[in-house]
């Protein structure tokens, strides 16, 4: 009798689930059938979507990765791909409604199944994936426009992204044209990353000719005059004094929301998160788990991503047939920071040490992972 393993997503987490369910459990369980499911026809390699926003740099085809093909060298009997989204889970009868991109609902029954829905940028930004890969590109692609037309250029919002954007465009712009970053504190970056390595962010920014606007939020977004394509930003600073900044592309990066509506509302916790124990179970059920940003176990990182997908693998894989032991996972609680500005530079940290830039630079800033996202999405690396 064939037993189904249900994926929902393939970003980095589904897509590394599932590579690994078909190379290496699916040989070895007859019965196994792996379905695949997503709102996506292409695996996008958002990690450089930083840069892919800046025109001239990384187009379409260096981003996407079309699913089917990378999917084509497994049997056809063992795997199944379905375009679509999940619109709810029923967890106590092992069932999952999706709804295609045709508009048919179908609902699938599982032996187990993996949330790997990821999560998406607030405000529609494509830090993420945006709906469908359709979706994904055109918004790219309408930024890329409105940044080559634009002279005055706002990213607000003060984490790894928006110092990544902002370093990007201050390296291809910043001498070009008026280049601003609005963050909340003095410095760039969360609080738990060493203090020299925030200000090497900024100081390295500045040096691009980005203009730091520190201490300060944006309060209130509106458009400009009818037909100018201004917006209009509400800055609030920290003694809470207004004042309003005209930007001609505004780029915000402010958070990602869990891809998890579809899940039952007891099983998130209040930021929409699936529970989940260190066996990347959904507690109160054994054949339900959940992997990458939309688990409550750890932050949201493509190194912590891959450590989980490695642990989850081998749990499948015992799971279906009955190879090898279950571990223990144990979060990992050290920094892992690299952060790139632009193409020439970068700092980070990796536990208590400081990462130089060159290394950062060679590790991740030359390529953004663009020299090797297409082996990782057609399951060569």
């Amino acid at each position: 009798m064939t037993k189904t393993l249900v994926v929902l997503g393939a970003g980095v987490a589904g897509t590394g689930i599932a590579r690994r369910a078909l190379k290496n459990t699916a040989p070895k369980a007859r019965d196994l059938k792996v379905i695949i499911v997503t709102p996506n026809t292409d695996h996008y390699w958002n990690l450089a979507s930083v840069r892919g926003i800046v025109p001239g740099q990384y187009d379409d085809e260096t981003l996407f990765t079309p699913l089917a093909a990378a999917f084509a060298q497994y049997p056809k009997d063992r795997y199944e791909l379905v375009i679509g989204s999940a619109e709810s889970l029923n967890p106590d009868a092992s069932t999952v409604v999706v709804r295609t991109v045709s508009g048919a609902e179908r609902t699938i029954a599982y032996d187990a199944l993996v949330i790997a829905t990821g999560s998406r940028a607030r405000d529609d930004m494509p830090w993420k994936e945006i709906g469908t890969t359709d979706q994904t590109k055109a918004r790219l692609g309408a930024l890329r426009k409105q940044i080559a037309a634009a002279n005055k250029i706002v990213i607000a919002g003060g984490g790894t992204t928006g110092v990544e954007v902002a370093g990007e465009v201050g390296f291809e712009f910043g001498r070009k044209k008026d280049v601003y970053f609005v963050i909340d504190k003095e410095l760039p970056l969360e609080d738990k990353i060493r203090e020299d390595v925030r200000r090497i962010a900024r100081k390295e920014l500045e040096k691009l000719g980005v203009k730091v606007i520190d201490r300060s939020k944006v309060t209130g977004v509106r458009e400009g005059g009818a037909g100018t394509g201004k917006t209009i930003l509400q800055l609030t600073n920290a003694s809470g004094a207004t004042s309003e900044l005209e930007a001609d592309a505004y780029l915000p990066t402010f958070g990602l929301v869990p891809n998890t509506s579809f899940v039952p509302a007891g099983l998130l916790d209040k930021n929409g998160l699936v529970h989940q124990n260190t066996d990347f179970k959904v507690p109160g059920y054994d054949n339900l788990y959940v992997v990458g940003d939309a688990g409550d176990l750890e932050n949201s990182t493509a190194y912590l991503a891959g450590l989980q997908v490695t642990f989850l693998s081998k749990s499948l894989h015992h799971r279906f047939t009955g190879e090898g032991k279950v571990g223990t996972y144990t979060p990992d609680p050290k920094v892992v920071a690299a952060v790139t500005m632009g193409r020439s530079r970068g700092t980070g940290q990796m536990g208590t040490f400081k990462l130089p830039s060159l290394a950062v630079w060679l590790l991740k800033g030359r390529y953004l992972g663009t020299n090797y996202n297409k082996d990782a999405a057609n399951g060569k690396k």
